[in-house]
Parts: C-alpha cells; structure tokens; sequence
C-alpha cells in the first residue's frame, strides 16, 4: 500500500514525539522531514531519523516528498501555518488547540475548504481505550440518558513560556482545558449552548499579571438538556490528576488517572503508592492511534475523526467561558 509521505514541524517535546511515532509505530506513515527555528534541535532530530530537515516553514513545505504536515508549534502560530500549508496542497494533522481565537479559526476552515484537503486536530483522548470504552457504553445505552458530564483536570504546575501568556495560549480554557470541552462534546454527543464560569488566579503571581486564571469551576449546559461541570486548576499535589465522570439515568461510568501499579507500601503512615503516571506514558498509546487514524484518512480519502470544525466548537466554548468569566453571568453560545 501507498504510504503518506509526512513531515513534522516545531520540535518541542509533542513535535518530538510525533516525529518518533511517525518513524518507528504507525504503519504506511514515512517521516521525511522535520523543521523548527532552533537550527540545532532541528538538525539533532533531522539526523536521528535520518530525514531532510529544515529551519524555514516555506522551504520545508517545498520538500518534493512532503505530503502531508503535522503542526506542532506553539498555538498562536497554527492559524497561518495551517493555512500556509492547505495552500500548498498539504493535508494537515495539528496539534490542539486549533487556533487561538473563533476568528481565526474560521479563517482556517474556509482555506481547508478551499483547498480541499484534510484536517484533523490533535485531541488524542478520544483515542485512549478507556475514553473508548466510556463513549461504547453511553452510545450502546447502558447507562441510560447521559444526564450529566464531571471532570477535574489539574496539572502539576503552571504553564511554562509563551504558554503561560493567554494571548498567546488562549489561556486556561483553551491551552489546558480544551482537552475536556471535546472529551464532553465526544462523550455526550451534543453540543455545549451555555457556560457559567467563576475562577481566578490564586496561586501564581506570574499567571496573575498576564491576565490568566489557574483555578476555576465552569458549568454548562448541553443541547440535550444535560448537565455539564469541570474544575480546573494549575497546581495538584499528586502531578497530573485527571478523572471524568457521566451520570445516566440507569447507571455511570467513569475514567480516572492510571496509579503506577509497581510498587505500594502500608505501614503506620498508611498507605504509599508511587504516584500518578505521568501524561506522556498515560496517552502514548492514543497519540499513535490518532497518528494512525489521520494517515488512514488520507489513504482512504474519508473525513478525518476529529475534524476542523470539532476544533472550532472548542475553541467558542473557550472565548464563551472568557466571556462569562469577565461578565459574571452565564453566556449563551
């Protein structure tokens, strides 16, 4: 079978690994190119894959065996890449969130549309087997009518560099928390219509003084007429702490972080265990399913699993929750 020629730019540590999936797990996939501004990172990788690599997005997007790209920069740069690339005639695979606001977000789906390309948006849960299994029993039924959607999401510490400043991130209800708006539009199969949000920053000076939040409690409502709440914070004493619940009117089901299994101990402290697995070994397996999912689609020319448009449902929901949050009221999408 034909493979997909593809290359990856921005190599940070989603853009290594996407890089490292692409070479050595996803099947009919080639890696051959990578690209990012830092010319020695750029080259480090280039030469561990042994693929051409690149400090200049135009001159890689000209690479004559590139034929699709995964966009792993930082978000305020994805609404010109990707569409720098649709122009080319690329499909695209990029990194979540799509865009940093609805406006360009648009603008990104009128050039796909244009183009007539493909692109998916990198919300890897959908891909976790336990996410899977979640949304298997809410569709086959077996909790009833999906009545309300829980999650906590707390990251260990605050964002580092440009994301930490949410006019470059879109803060915290786009950077870390639009994981769980599509976990809950995926989950529940409907759409979120009202937000209500209080929150503030209450534990880091730096999030304060560039105008971001690092703890707060949205709810929501959905088409369906179900209820939605999430609790976010930047801080959690036991690293990366995520659990999501749906209530049903005939049952339940829920999915939490993994407990490293190793090693436990109980003595008079009481009981020990090694901590919660971190978000990389946690989503690994997910991050090629997706990767896996994006090649397929391209090969057999069908629509990506998570569309340009399911990134731009995101992406309101976040500036609705900014909305609420500065207007102190609910807000209607």
């Amino acid at each position: 079978m034909k493979k997909v020629r593809l290359g990856v730019a921005g190599l940070g540590r989603i853009g290594r690994l996407h890089a490292d999936i692409i070479a050595t797990k996803v099947e009919n996939a080639e890696l051959v190119a990578v690209m990012d501004i830092v010319e020695k990172l750029a080259m480090e990788v280039g030469e561990k894959y042994r693929v051409r690599w690149y400090t200049d997005y135009d001159r890689f997007l000209g690479d004559p065996d590139l034929d699709a790209v995964v966009i792993a920069t930082p978000t305020f740069l994805h609404s010109e890449m990707i569409i720098r690339a649709v122009e080319k005639g690329k499909d695209v695979f990029t990194e979540k969130p799509l865009t940093v606001t609805s406006k360009e977000a648009e603008d990104v789906l009128k050039a796909v549309e244009k183009a007539g390309v493909k692109l998916q948006v990198g919300y890897m849960r959908r891909f976790d087997y336990a996410f899977k299994e979640a949304k298997r029993k809410i569709v086959g039924g077996e909790i009833g009518d999906p009545l309300v959607f829980l999650t906590i999401a707390r990251d260990p510490g605050a964002p580092p560099g440009w994301a930490a400043d949410p006019s470059k991130s879109g803060g915290i209800f786009l950077d870390m928390l639009s994981h769980d708006f599509d976990m809950a539009r995926y989950l529940m199969s409907a759409e979120v219509t009202k937000v209500y949000v209080l929150g503030g920053a209450k534990l880091y000076d730096e999030i304060r003084e560039k105008g971001d939040l690092d703890v707060v409690a949205i709810n929501f409502e959905f088409s369906t007429g179900a209820y939605g709440m999430i609790h976010g914070s930047r801080k959690s004493v036991f690293g990366y702490d995520l659990r999501v619940e749906v209530m049903g009117s005939e049952g339940t089901v829920y999915v939490g972080t993994v407990h490293d299994p190793m090693f436990a101990y109980g003595g008079k402290e009481g009981v020990l265990f090694r901590g919660i697995q971190w978000f990389w070994s946690r989503f690994f397996d997910a991050y090629v399913e997706e990767m896996t999912e994006f090649v397929k689609a391209i090969l057999e020319d069908q629509e990506p699993p998570v569309t340009g448009e399911d990134g731009k449902k995101v992406v309101d929901i976040a500036e609705a929750c900014w909305k609420s949050w500065r207007e102190g009221k609910p807000v209607t999408l």
